[in-house]
C-alpha cells in the first residue's frame, strides 16, 4: 500500500477537522470512512463494519483549543 506524503495527509486532515468540528472522524488514505458524535459509537460502527487500519481523531471546536491541560492517571 503506498503511503500519503507527510504535508499532503497534514493539509487532509486539517480540512477534515474543519468541517467535522466537535465529532470523531475515521479516515483511511484521504478518505472520510466515518464520523460520529460520540467515539463509542464510532468505534461500534467500525467494527460492525468490519473495518481496521483507520486514523481515529476527535476534531476539537475552536474554542476546546484554547483549553491547556495535562492528564496524570
Amino acid at each position: 500500500m503506498r503511503r500519503m506524503p507527510t504535508e499532503a495527509k497534514h493539509g487532509f486532515v486539517e480540512g477534515v477537522k474543519k468541517k467535522h468540528a466537535g465529532k470523531w472522524v475515521a479516515t483511511r488514505g484521504k478518505r472520510v470512512i466515518a464520523v460520529s458524535d460520540s467515539h463509542e459509537e464510532l468505534i461500534k460502527e467500525l467494527r460492525r463494519k468490519g473495518l481496521d487500519d483507520l486514523y481515529v481523531f476527535y476534531s476539537a471546536w475552536p474554542k476546546e483549543k484554547e483549553y491547556k491541560f495535562l492528564l496524570l492517571v
